[in-house]
C-alpha cells in the first residue's frame, strides 16, 4: 500500500524544515522536498553567502589588476535546487494583492 506524500515527509527527519519552508510565497511541497533532499542540512554553510555560490547564484566576475566587472550567475552548482529557487522567485515579482 503506497503513502501519501504529506505522510512520509511527517516521518522524514527534515519534514518540520520543509512544512516551513512551504510557509513561504511560491515554495509548494515538491519545492521545499528538493530542497531539503538536495541540500540536506544548511546548518553544513557557514554563511548564506557560501550556499548561494554553492547553488552557483552569485555574479561572475571578470578581473583585471586595474577594472572588476561582474556578469552573470555562474551557475556552477546545483542546477535543481537552483531551478526550483528561481522558479520560487517568480512569484515575487508582482506583489500580493489584498482580496476584499
Amino acid at each position: 500500500m503506497a503513502r501519501s506524500g504529506g505522510i512520509i515527509v511527517a516521518d522524514w527527519s527534515l519534514g518540520l524544515v520543509v512544512e516551513a519552508l512551504q510557509a513561504l510565497c511560491g515554495v509548494a511541497l515538491i519545492g521545499a522536498v528538493t530542497f531539503m533532499a538536495e541540500i540536506g542540512d544548511v546548518r553544513r554553510f557557514d554563511h548564506p553567502r557560501k550556499l548561494m555560490t554553492y547553488l552557483g547564484l552569485v555574479p561572475s566576475e571578470y578581473s583585471t589588476r586595474l577594472t572588476t566587472r561582474r556578469g552573470g550567475i555562474t551557475k556552477a552548482g546545483n542546477s535543481r535546487v537552483r531551478r526550483i529557487l528561481v522558479e520560487g522567485a517568480w512569484t515575487y515579482r508582482y506583489p500580493a494583492k489584498a482580496v476584499a
